[in-house]
């Protein structure tokens, strides 16, 4: 099995593939895995494929998700009744890790620096090739390569690209705390904000951390030129019209010598026609690139997971390649395009009035639904 990108998704299959005893090579366009991390919320089902893995204690549970609407705050528990364990909030990084040490562990051949330049099918297999002339052969190639996916240009040769930006800066404060934080997310004027507890960054960190995190609603040109101290700069201007308790983590960010700040520009996607062919497959943000709504790590696991299960039952027909394509685009289609339609610059609530009629609607919905969220 050639597995090409050593992301989340990626390793995800190769750990499960491997531990089920197929023989797996990874190759990843990067040479190493560094610079800044962000944090991201992996739901219970996602949660449940690391377990499976036997990925434990990474991150910091979340139970229930606190809403700020001006004065108005409900309060819902993140009730998942088939799933025992909670969701979390946690780094990339220190996802990554631990799935590297797996990987390590399990002795599964990592190659870096391999830019895929082209895939040829043969009639009992494919062929990888670099830009540098290096090839790998394999029984089937997994494209698990991200939003940029070569593997699903060569899928989708007459398609055009399905990059596209969001129209917005994603921002991510990380600082150390031992101050307990439920997820909790803050409505303003023209943005959002959100801040949690979220565990060590990663195997090196000593501290316990609190993630602040944000969008910044400018052109693609701008983003591309930010900067850290120009975003500070943005957010601190913003935090003007934040609630005290929002301030007051800000403020500390602020004055932390050990603040990481992480930014970039959000890109979203749609989904290709193919994800597959006689001997490739795509997975993960390669499969469907929707903007981050705080599902894209728990898609990719469950990705993961639903080919592996495929490939264990034995022959991949083409039928069996069109329901897993059918099943993982429906609810990627569910989770995403929301997440997209929630993000969108022209979707933010920009006055007052606005927040306030949305806080006494989620009122009653946490009335009605007795402050339970199921299905988050």
């Amino acid at each position: 099995m050639i597995i090409i990108g050593a992301g989340i998704a990626g390793l995800s299959l190769t750990i499960q593939l491997a531990e089920n005893k197929i023989a797996c090579i990874v190759l990843e366009e990067r040479h190493n895995f560094d610079g800044v991390t962000s944090g991201v919320r992996i739901s219970t089902q996602g949660v449940r494929v690391l377990e499976k893995m036997n990925i434990r204690n990474v991150g910091e549970n979340t139970q229930r998700m606190i809403m700020h609407y001006g004065s108005i705050v409900t309060d819902f528990a993140l009730n998942n009744p088939t799933v025992a364990s909670p969701a979390i909030m946690v780094t990339r990084l220190a996802v990554y890790e631990k799935l590297m040490e797996k990987v390590k562990l399990l002795g599964i051949e990592v190659i870096t620096g391999f830019k895929l330049l082209n895939a040829i099918e043969h009639p009992d297999g494919v062929e990888a090739t670099s830009e540098t002339g290096q090839k790998v052969t394999g029984r089937l190639l997994v494209g698990a390569d991200g939003v940029g996916s070569a593997v699903r240009k060569i899928l989708n040769p007459n398609e055009s690209s399905t990059k596209t930006y969001a129209g917005y800066l994603g921002v991510g404060l990380i600082t150390p705390s031992d101050v307990k934080i439920e997820m909790s997310l803050y409505q303003h004027p023209g943005n959002h904000v959100g801040v949690a507890s979220i565990g060590k960054v990663g195997s090196a960190d000593a501290n316990n951390n609190v993630f602040l995190w944000t969008h910044l609603y400018m052109t693609e040109q701008e983003a591309k030129a930010m900067t850290n101290e120009m975003v500070m700069k943005m957010l601190k201007a913003k935090s003007q019209d934040w609630s005290l308790e929002l301030r007051k983590v800000f403020e500390t960010c602020k004055v932390d010598p050990k603040l990481i700040v992480a930014h970039g520009p959000v890109y979203n996607g749609k989904v290709p026609s193919s994800w597959f062919s006689k001997n490739m497959i795509l997975i993960g943000d390669a499969a469907h690139p929707y903007g981050p709504g705080g599902q894209g790590i728990s898609m990719a696991l469950k990705d993961a997971e639903a080919l592996c299960e495929m490939l264990l039952r034995g022959e991949i027909s083409e039928e069996k390649k069109a329901t897993f394509q059918k099943k993982r685009a429906e609810e990627a289609k569910q989770f995403g395009e929301s997440a997209e339609a929630r993000n969108k610059p022209e979707k933010q609530i920009t006055s007052r009035w606005g927040i306030f009629f949305m806080g006494v609607v989620m009122k009653f919905y946490h009335f009605f639904n007795r402050g339970v969220l199921k299905s988050f």
